[in-house]
């Protein structure tokens, strides 16, 4: 079921056809008070789309009435509304950018205020400048057969997009990490919880349910509420003061999701060069000015309970300890698939062997392979987690680089496409084949490569195409007895969701129906056509949606173990 997409208005549009400026947009912006602007782009992203994802038009045509006027307003009410073509002014990459401008050029103290009528002071003009500013990978045409190189330079383009545009669901980041830790991480994850106390001062548990906390604070937020007390907005330690928690450990868990406008403009005067490099925001999601803090994006939050729980231990530890880190954190992810698949399918349709080992020497054939019939999933998954310099930097060459280390092949073995090239070759090679301990093979007739990612990359446009040439390059197809297809390449996300329809049809058959709408491989799973996900309707993936309950109830018994709700 693919996802709607919108296009917004820029500058130009209202401009005659000539485009900001970098430095009329810096003339402009410059004039508003820094910390203003960051709160009012916050709120702005708070009420546009929440924090799963949900766009909200009423409050977009509420903020677009609030900042322009009436004649340029009605104009982009109207575009708005049009289902065949929908436009806006508003959205989450734009939001970030010009915070993020605002922390470099405005003063922290005095200049304009852009929550003042009428219309912010033409802050929307502001944002119109910054439409014009961005980056866009989809303006315009291109060949639908790409180099390599060509492929590289487009997903330079398009993963910053993506990304920032929310398409993944906050809730799964969370649940995922979770069960990471919880149920698969060696010991219990008793070391790691150990190091990131030790390193913050809150222990995961209690740092799990504060950040969910701290998302319900802003998860009915809309701009009606927010226009009848804009201190709502406001996020202060005396909000929790009905949990258990203490003091010390609030303190401490504010400290490491917010920082201050001094700590922002460190930060980013090290990378202000990359338009959609917000590694700051994902950092520190939350804007701290003297005792009061505010939410800049609720997505990053929500990251926080994933990514920033590996960051945080990766840098605490010391270098010989961070390669063991990232190893168990890849098993873990590793154990995590194996088991959602498990738990979710009919085993007459999807027959799981997790971690199969060959019978002449006891090696690890894949990850996982899964039989559908005379069908034959190689599953690897990769837990490694891609830098800020690939993927929103200005350089293609650092994430070619990345994409090959860690998902084709490193200077020791392959990764993830080469380790599929690999196995698939030598299980099915047509004259001395590799037998399976508990697996009889000579049934199959088609192999499906399959590389899983906890990386959103693993969803992002042309990354599918670019593994295809790559595994071509790797893989001899007249050396094997069977049919194998090209590589299908998905994200966690997009394997959690597909979850929910094994036990109604075979893998096998709905990598097989995306293939077949989409023969270049260049968009990712949920953005093609499937007949078969059509036809059964939407489902959810029951182990997922119980693990979430599980971590709710577990958030709720950690902050108010008496039963009480806080408010």
């Amino acid at each position: 079921m693919p996802p709607k997409f919108s296009t917004y208005f820029s500058f130009s549009e209202f401009n005659g056809g000539t485009r900001a400026s970098f430095d009329q947009f810096r003339a402009e912006l410059s004039q508003f008070n820094g910390p203003a602007v960051v709160y009012v782009c916050g709120v702005m992203n708070s009420v546009v789309t929440d924090w799963q994802g949900h766009y909200r038009a009423e409050a977009h045509e509420e903020l677009v009435r609030n900042s322009f006027a009436p004649q340029f307003a009605e104009r982009i009410i109207a575009e708005g509304r049009n289902p065949e073509n929908h436009r806006g002014v508003y959205h989450r990459r734009q939001l970030l950018f010009v915070s993020k401008q605002a922390i470099l050029m405005c003063p922290e103290t005095g200049g304009k205020d852009p929550r003042i009528p009428p219309y912010g002071g033409e802050m929307g003009r502001i944002l119109l400048m910054a439409n014009d500013l961005l980056p866009k990978g989809l303006t315009h045409s291109g060949p639908t057969l790409l180099t390599p190189d060509q492929m590289i330079n487009v997903m330079s383009e398009f993963i910053p997009i993506g990304e920032a545009s929310g398409t993944f669901k906050a809730i799964n980041k969370i649940v995922r990490s979770r069960l990471m830790v919880d149920r698969f991480f060696p010991k219990a994850g008793t070391e790691i919880r150990r190091t990131f106390e030790e390193t913050t001062g809150v222990t995961l548990d209690e740092y799990f349910a504060l950040c969910l906390a701290t998302l319900c604070r802003y998860s009915d937020l809309d701009f009606k509420k927010y226009q009848a007390d804009p201190g709502s907005f406001v996020l202060s330690e005396g909000w929790y003061r009905t949990t258990p928690v203490s003091p010390a450990v609030l303190a401490s868990f504010l400290a490491e999701i917010s920082a201050t406008r001094e700590d922002f403009a460190q930060s980013l005067s090290q990378r202000k060069d990359a338009a959609s490099d917000f590694t700051c925001f994902r950092s520190k999601p939350i804007f701290r000015e003297n005792q009061d803090h505010f939410l800049i994006d609720s997505l990053y939050l929500a990251e926080k309970g994933e990514s920033g729980v590996f960051w945080s231990i990766n840098e605490a530890l010391p270098k010989t300890a961070r390669l063991r880190f990232h190893q168990d954190w890849g098993l873990a992810f590793e154990a995590y698939v194996n088991w959602l698949i498990a738990e979710s399918a009919d085993e007459l349709l999807n027959h799981i062997y997790p971690n199969p080992e060959f019978c002449d020497t006891g090696e690890e054939v894949s990850d996982a392979l899964i039989v559908c019939g005379d069908s034959l999933l190689f599953v690897e998954s990769k837990g490694a987690t891609f830098t800020a310099d690939a993927k929103y930097g200005t350089d293609p060459a650092k994430l070619r680089d990345e994409i090959e280390t860690k998902l084709v092949q490193n200077r020791e073995s392959g990764k993830g496409i080469g380790q599929l090239a690999a196995r698939i070759a030598e299980v099915f090679d047509r004259k001395h084949p590799r037998a399976i301990q508990g697996l009889d093979t000579s049934k199959i007739n088609k192999v499906f490569p399959v590389l899983v990612t906890r990386d959103d990359i693993g969803a992002a446009l042309v990354i599918n195409a670019y593994l295809v040439s790559r595994f071509r390059d790797l893989f001899n197809r007249k050396s094997v007895s069977v049919t194998v297809t090209p590589p299908h390449v998905l994200s966690a996300q997009d394997l959690e969701m597909l979850c929910g329809y094994f036990r109604e049809a075979s893998f096998a058959d709905l990598l097989d129906e995306r293939y077949r709408n989409d023969r270049g491989m260049l968009s990712s799973f949920w953005l093609v056509d499937n007949a078969i996900i059509d036809r059964i309707g939407e489902r959810e993936c029951k182990p997922f949606a119980d693990a979430t309950h599980a971590h709710f109830q577990t958030v709720a018994k950690t902050l108010f173990p008496c039963g009480e709700a806080g408010g």
